[in-house]
């Protein structure tokens, strides 16, 4: 509450809160429901929206059982939006409570004109863009969209891209996914040419330079301009885990600047340094930076060294810095201001009419007063008294006095006429952001929903996994599609799969999806399908539609000759296979959507399959368990591979030795001394780390087959041809993980 109160005060137009439950701060002092519903009266007494963060995945039954009656209170009493990112929550609340305003978290990785007009038809009033975007992205994202648009401008950023991470998940248990990461990216790293050159030999990067994946905050004051004029709509200050002194002083900073570019335009703007360094005292990570919006990556952005606390007069002034934010914005109150006009006369009884600016008003009666047998009340006397707002959030300008002479009027009188004005005032004042009831609504949502899921044909399919069989089944959309599939990411271990008769279906990454690959493939009694890349950037659209086209003709409908089938890795790309006439189930082209499209819950599936996947892919953070609960007929299981645990577009070895365009595979040595691969993609500028040991539920086939899903998957990312076929003989390595099959994450 202070933190808010904070931010309120130093000029935020809106604040995103979480509650006790779905937001991505787990960890936060979130308040609980009552507390949260007194936040809601508060920002909205003092004109400042409050968004509910409900940004992280749910399993079924916490959507089904525990959202709805979760919700509807604060619904009711009138929070202004909804911060999603569950496809299946986003869905729901549409739904459930249709006049509801939702915002698509950045955690949906939406990094183009796709992703936002997609998430527009569905409903959305803003969506918060992916913080890797730079500025001419952006301003081609408003030139074709006409929905708001979010972006940070002062804070923390990510290593990954928001929303493809699983870093903290896989190593310590603790999702990012559900508000709960570890940051073990903020540890210190070490990294290497290759796995033979860890033993014995210095690390690429210095020994002083260990914080590899540790971005410094970002601080934008000098760009306000360009984000404005870019078409931005709303610019978001990252610092819910942060101080309430931070919270203000970072808030009455860009208050300041915006309202200067507003008053005068290009020509008076001008950042004192005076005023950056303010901020630097309040908190960063050595030094600032200005985040992505004028460079794709680079050494700068990093903060590499560890920082030293301040000290000597540094320290001092740091504290200096923070008593007078505390003393300016959280410690003192600030007023709404009020005016009243108050009549006392005989034979009627006393009244009061209190206003505010906003042209809310209410009119409160009072006791009869009694003839004055000694001292009359006197009109000073009564403003005195009437002007005692206390502790609450009003103050009045002015009071008039309407007074009969020789009247007395008691003290306790006056004081119950004035509380019980500023009751009715403040209910004035909050009367149209209250919602009616939905309790019924919302449960016949979710029943809906159910219904939906069971006409929509994700039902129970027959035993089919056996890892020898792979005789082709069709699923309830028609689709026949192979039970033992693998994806690959280079040659040889195509070479391997192509050998192996078990496998039914290929995936090929972008740079291996040949015309000469798709025929071999074909050739080898195999399906074939085109892996697009994890991000879906408006340079990495072009790069795809240009090597579809040299290698099949276009990327449209002709694909479908040579193909069978496209691997989507994010909802941009779902809508940008609609545009290009590639999401039509009648025809038997699959469109498959992998793992990082999270499906937690029955609902997320639907959605995804009505907008166009012919398949999902089994979520890597649920327990067999709760994969049960949610459903797993139609689904693909990934049952080998080193999941990718980071997606960045940073790059590791541009950071350490300079760009030199040379793809490849590298290791990570964390303090523990863990070996983790990372590769680099130069033809897309991506960089991916990976878990350290590969997922294996090979062995666990008797789960799988009670899970009932349509096909399993070999994923095989860094592994050599030798290292592929051992895996696809059965021939598993030793040092594996069954990820969180067994327990889940909390």
């Amino acid at each position: 509450m202070e933190s808010i109160r904070a931010a309120v005060h130093a000029g935020a137009d809106a604040v995103y809160a979480g509650g006790r439950l779905f937001g991505a701060r787990a960890y936060a002092d979130n308040p609980e429901k009552d507390a949260l519903l007194e936040v809601i009266d508060y920002c909205h007494l003092y004109g400042v929206k409050l968004y509910l963060t409900v940004n992280t995945l749910l399993k079924e039954y916490e959507l089904t059982q525990m959202l709805p009656e979760y919700l509807a209170p604060i619904y009711e009493h009138g929070v202004d939006a909804v911060l999603v990112q569950d496809f299946g929550v986003f869905h729901f609340l549409k739904h459930a409570f249709p006049d509801l305003p939702l915002h698509a978290s950045t955690q949906m990785t939406v990094t183009g004109p796709d992703g936002v007009r997609l998430l527009k038809e569905m409903g959305a009033e803003r969506v918060v863009l992916s913080r890797e975007l730079g500025l001419a992205e952006i301003q081609a994202i408003r030139e074709k969209c006409d929905v708001e648009l979010e972006t940070f401008v002062h804070g923390a950023l990510c290593y990954c891209y928001s929303g493809k991470c699983l870093m903290s998940s896989m190593i310590g248990g603790r999702s990012g996914n559900r508000g709960r990461c570890a940051q073990p990216c903020r540890l210190p790293w070490d990294l290497y040419e290759s796995q033979d050159s860890v033993r014995g030999r210095r690390s690429l990067n210095d020994p002083s330079q260990q914080y590899l994946l540790s971005p410094k905050d970002i601080c934008t004051l000098r760009l306000l301009p360009e984000l404005i004029d870019a078409g931005i709509s709303s610019l978001k200050i990252e610092g819910r885990m942060k101080s309430p002194e931070y919270t203000a002083g970072v808030t009455a900073m860009y208050r300041k600047y915006i309202d200067l570019y507003l008053e005068k335009g290009r020509k008076g703007y001008h950042v004192d340094a005076a005023d950056e360094k303010l901020l630097a005292r309040l908190f960063s990570r050595g030094a600032f930076s200005e985040g992505y919006y004028q460079e794709r990556n680079g050494r700068d952005m990093m903060t590499l060294e560890q920082k030293n606390a301040p000290a000597g007069q540094a320290l001092r002034q740091a504290q200096e810095t923070v008593q007078q934010i505390r003393e300016r914005y959280v410690d003192s109150a600030k007023k709404i201001p009020l005016s009243a006009s108050v009549r006392i006369h005989s034979r009627e009884k006393a009244c009061m009419r209190v206003s505010d600016r906003n042209g809310h008003s209410c009119l409160t009666e009072g006791s009869i007063p009694l003839p004055a047998k000694n001292k009359p009340a006197d009109a000073e006397t009564i403003r005195r008294q009437i002007a005692k707002s206390g502790n609450t959030e009003f103050l009045f300008e002015s009071i008039d006095i309407d007074l009969e002479e020789g009247l007395f009027v008691p003290i306790r009188d006056l004081n119950e006429l004035r509380r019980n004005a500023l009751e009715e005032i403040r209910r004035e004042m909050l009367k149209p952001y209250r919602r009616q009831k939905r309790d019924v609504a919302a449960k016949e949502g979710i029943i809906a929903q159910k219904d939906n899921i069971a006409q929509e044909g994700i039902i129970a399919q027959e035993d089919i996994i056996a890892q020898e069989d792979i005789i082709p089944q069709e699923d309830a959309y028609g689709i026949s599609h192979p039970r033992i599939t693998a994806s690959v990411c280079m040659q040889e271990q195509l070479e391997a799969v192509l050998e192996a008769n078990r496998v039914g279906g290929v995936y090929l990454d972008l740079a291996l999806c040949t015309a000469r690959n798709a025929e071999r493939t074909v050739r080898s009694g195999k399906k074939v399908y085109l892996m697009l890349p994890e991000i879906w950037r408006a340079d990495t659209a072009q790069i795809v539609s240009e090597r579809m086209k040299q290698e099949f003709g276009s990327f449209s409908s002709e694909l479908k000759q040579s193909l069978n089938g496209v691997l989507v890795r994010s909802y941009d790309q779902l809508y940008a296979l609609q545009c290009a006439g590639l999401c039509n189930e009648t025809d038997g082209f699959e469109v498959i959507a992998d793992a990082s499209l999270y499906t937690w819950n029955r609902c997320a599936r639907m959605q995804i399959r009505a907008l166009g996947a012919t398949m999902d892919t089994l979520p890597a953070e649920l327990s067999f368990k709760e994969l049960s609960e949610r459903g797993c007929a139609g689904s693909e299981a990934v049952i080998y591979g080193y999941l990718p645990l980071m997606t960045s577009t940073q790059c590791l070895m541009r950071t350490v030795t300079g760009c030199k365009k040379k793809p490849g595979v590298h290791m990570l040595r964390d303090r523990k001394g863990v070996l983790f691969a990372v590769k680099n993609d130069c033809m897309l500028c991506l960089n991916t780390i990976y878990n350290s040991v590969p997922l294996e539920l090979v062995s666990l086939s008797g789960q799988i087959r009670q899970l009932n899903p349509l096909s399993v998957r070999y994923q095989f990312t860094i592994e050599g041809k030798e290292e592929t076929r051992r895996v696809l003989e059965g021939n598993l390595p030793d040092a594996v993980t069954r990820g969180h099959f067994r327990k889940g994450v909390m």
